[in-house]
C-alpha cells in the first residue's frame, strides 16, 4: 500500500507528463461526461421536461461508479480526479436539492440546508487538511456531542448502501411524484396505465419515499451533529 502510495504521489508531481493525456485520460473523461449530463439536466430542468431531468441526472450519477474502477484498473489515479472525487457529487447534489426546493417549495428550507451542510462539511474537511498535523490536537478530542452523535446505524456495513444511497433514491422518487401528480395532459400516466395500475404506482412511490427519506433524514441529523461537533472542538481551541 505504501509503496503504490509512493507512486502516485511520484506520478501526481512528475513535471514531463503530458497534462492533457492527465485531463482527458479514462477515469477523467467519465468526469467531464458527468459535467456535461448533469448541465443537460439542468437544461430540460428549466424547460420544465422533469422526466428527462431525471434520466440525464440519474445516467450521471450512475457513471460515477466507473471513474474509480478505471482508475484503478489502468493505474491513472491523479490531482485533476481527487479533485473531481470531491466536487462532482457535491454538485450534483447542489443541483438536486435546487431543483427539489423549487418543485416543493414549502420545504425549500430544509433542501438549502443541505447544501449549506454539504458546503461547510467540505470547507471544514479542506481547511483542516490545509494545517499542520501539531496543529489539529483539538480534532480527535472527545466531546458529548461526538459520543451522543455516533449513530451506529449509519455506519453499519449492512446498511452501508442504503446510507449512500437511500438520499438519492429520496430526492429522485421526490422529483417522480411531483411529475406523476402535475402529469395534467396524462402523457405518462396513460402509458404507465397499459402495464400497472396508477394506484400501486403511487402506492410503492409513496413506500419507497418513506423508506429512503428515512436514510436521508439521518444523513442530515448525523452530518449537521458533526458539524456541531467540530464547530464547538474549534471553538474550544481558539
Amino acid at each position: 500500500m505504501q509503496t503504490d502510495e509512493k507512486k502516485l504521489n511520484s506520478t501526481m508531481t512528475n513535471l514531463d507528463i503530458n497534462g492533457w493525456s492527465v485531463l482527458f485520460n479514462a477515469p477523467n473523461s467519465i468526469a467531464w461526461i458527468r459535467i456535461i449530463l448533469l448541465f443537460i439536466s439542468l437544461r430540460y430542468f428549466g424547460k420544465q421536461r422533469y422526466v428527462l431531468f431525471v434520466i440525464y441526472h440519474t445516467i450521471s450519477g450512475f457513471l460515477d461508479s466507473f471513474d474509480g474502477i478505471l482508475a484503478r484498473t489502468f493505474h491513472q489515479q491523479s490531482m485533476v480526479g481527487q479533485f473531481f472525487e470531491l466536487i462532482l457529487d457535491q454538485y450534483a447534489h447542489f443541483i438536486m436539492y435546487s431543483c427539489i426546493g423549487y418543485l416543493y417549495s414549502s420545504y425549500i428550507v430544509y433542501f438549502y440546508f443541505e447544501i449549506a451542510l454539504e458546503l461547510w462539511s467540505s470547507t471544514f474537511h479542506l481547511y483542516i487538511t490545509s494545517l499542520a498535523k501539531s496543529d489539529q490536537p483539538w480534532l480527535h478530542k472527545t466531546t458529548f456531542l461526538s459520543t451522543t452523535c455516533s449513530l451506529t446505524i449509519y455506519s453499519h456495513p449492512e446498511l452501508r448502501l442504503l446510507n449512500w444511497y437511500g438520499p438519492d433514491v429520496f430526492h429522485t422518487l421526490l422529483v417522480i411524484r411531483f411529475i406523476l401528480i402535475n402529469d395534467y395532459e396524462r402523457k405518462l400516466t396513460s402509458k404507465l396505465q397499459r402495464y400497472i395500475s396508477m394506484k400501486k404506482v403511487y402506492l410503492i412511490i409513496q413506500y419507497g419515499i418513506y423508506f429512503t427519506g428515512f436514510f436521508a433524514l439521518l444523513r442530515t441529523l448525523v452530518t449537521s451533529c458533526f458539524m456541531l461537533n467540530n464547530f464547538y472542538k474549534i471553538a474550544g481551541a481558539t
